[in-house]
């Protein structure tokens, strides 16, 4: 299995509709930083994402990194330590949306996904339905920017149409 780290924004959103346990089907245990923690149980938080983080499931697994590099300095407290835990644990994949975050992970050799990317995987799987799980995402407070969703969509489209093949 690969070795994952998690950022907040994708637990919130798939919390949010009911999907995080797609998390666990795809990459088996999904490794979080305190910082994650403590930014799903914020008092804004809605409940159903702050009591699934006061009472995380088995599947994830709670590290916090040694140090925070140089480099990370402009980015959230959740940021920092997810990307400083996954450079540190060599993690093959860091889950994460924040534009400026992944610009950060990708200087640094990461592989990223986000939320959207998530729900592609996952529907390639068969684990869920791509097209209700992007529209269920849209009625939420999640910022999807509309090009990079029809961009997803294509590209998933493009790959379920090589399987069929």
């Amino acid at each position: 299995m690969a070795v994952v780290v998690s950022d907040t924004t994708p637990l919130h959103y798939l919390i949010l509709v009911g999907r995080e346990s797609i998390l666990e089907k795809l990459y088996g245990k999904v490794i979080v930083p305190p910082a994650v923690l403590t930014e799903l149980c914020h008092a804004s938080a809605p409940v159903q994402i702050s009591d699934w983080a006061t009472n995380p499931p088995p599947w994830v697994i709670v590290a916090a990194p040694k140090s925070i590099p140089f480099g990370f300095e402009g980015l959230d407290f959740g940021e920092q330590q997810a990307l400083a835990l996954a450079k540190e644990i060599r993690a093959d994949l860091v889950l994460l949306d924040d534009r400026v975050a992944r610009r950060v992970a990708l200087r640094e050799l990461m592989k990223v996904r986000g939320t959207l990317g998530i729900v592609a995987e996952a529907a390639k799987a068969k684990f869920l339905d791509f097209g209700d799980t992007v529209d269920q995402l849209q009625h939420t407070s999640m910022h999807l920017d509309q090009e990079v969703v029809d961009e997803v969509k294509r590209e998933y489209e493009r790959s379920n149409r090589r399987q069929e093949s």
